[in-house]
């Protein structure tokens, strides 16, 4: 009998010893199984999400589809619902890459429409009176010799009492941003102000301790050919190299400066005799670091000289 319970305890020990070992083997699985299955494919998913987040994704420009748009505007004829589209693209959308081209258009279109003989806003018909110059007229209605020869189609500089001009108020002003290296061409209308053209400048220098921003006006405006200054109604005028002369030193908008053409001397020895070769080529020296000014290039200065006058504001910001 003894034997018999010592026996069925055994047992009941035994049994209670593999239930246990059960349990904790269905722990251990059950845990692997909710590490494998969900926490491990959490994790990776948090890493996937973080590593899209710390990537360069491509960044889609929302004003790819305004431009298009408004190009086929203008494609269509619709020429100044395109170019307001493109206004207020630059205006809602001033990062998106195509802002640079949607200005170049906006230029062109305002360019072409200030001298068309289709628009007549803001132009005068003038009657040529006895005694006048192109000079007298361009100052007396606030205006460029160079836009009345360019509106007016004239062929020479000569006046006969009775010729109709064209006559076009230059109320152009300038702003310079020193940083996107810009010349922005403002007209103003009434009493605001809007963009009408953006050039690119070639460089920019300022003055060193030049302090932005700058408030100016053009002092003058400079043509010279063959080193001698020239008027607006001499023959030699369109060759002439032009700038423009603010009123504050070292600001100056022009072409960028010419290398000077300098000879290159070899050394000569103590001993040697006259050389009867020929003279050595030119070589081109750079132009000196210190020179100051707003450069272009020379087609913008020629266009700006049509419509910039003295007097005209010039600002420069950072």
């Amino acid at each position: 009998m003894f034997v018999v319970n010592a026996m069925a305890k055994t047992q009941i020990k035994l049994l209670i010893f593999l239930i246990t070992v059960g349990l904790v083997a269905g722990t251990l699985a059950m845990g692997y199984w909710v590490y494998m299955n969900i926490l491990l494919k959490e994790s990776q998913v948090e890493h996937d999400i973080a590593s899209m987040k710390g990537k360069d994704r491509p960044r889609i420009d929302p004003g790819v589809r305004r431009f298009d748009a408004a190009v086929e505007l203008i494609k269509t004829g619709k020429i100044e619902e395109g170019r307001d589209a493109l206004y207020k693209l630059r205006q809602q959308f001033p990062e998106s890459a195509t802002c640079p081209e949607a200005m170049r258009i906006i230029g062109e279109i305002n360019m072409d429409q200030l001298y068309s003989a289709n628009s007549t806003a803001g132009k005068k018909d003038y009657i040529v009176q006895p005694g006048n110059s192109l000079n007298s007229i361009a100052n007396k209605y606030e205006t460029t010799v160079d836009s009345i020869i360019r509106s007016s189609g004239l062929m020479s500089f000569n006046l006969h009492p009775g010729d109709h001009l064209t006559i076009i108020p230059m109320d152009f002003h300038l702003g310079v941003s020193v940083a996107k290296k810009q010349v922005m061409l403002l007209r103003k209308v009434g009493d605001k102000e809007y963009l009408f053209k953006v050039y690119n400048a070639k460089d920019i220098r300022l003055m060193p301790g030049m302090r932005l921003p700058v408030e100016m006006t053009i002092a003058s405006k400079n043509s010279v050919h063959d080193g001698k200054a020239v008027l607006s109604t001499d023959p030699n005028y369109v060759d002439a190299e032009k700038w423009f002369a603010g009123t504050k030193s070292g600001i100056s908008i022009r072409t960028p400066p010419v290398a000077r053409a300098l000879p290159v001397e070899e050394p000569k020895s103590a001993t040697s005799k006259k050389s009867t070769s020929p003279a050595p080529p030119l070589a081109l020296a750079p132009p000196p670091t210190a020179e100051t000014g707003i450069f272009l290039a020379r087609e913008d200065i020629e266009e700006l000289f049509a419509l910039v006058r003295k007097g005209s504001k010039l600002s420069l910001v950072r």
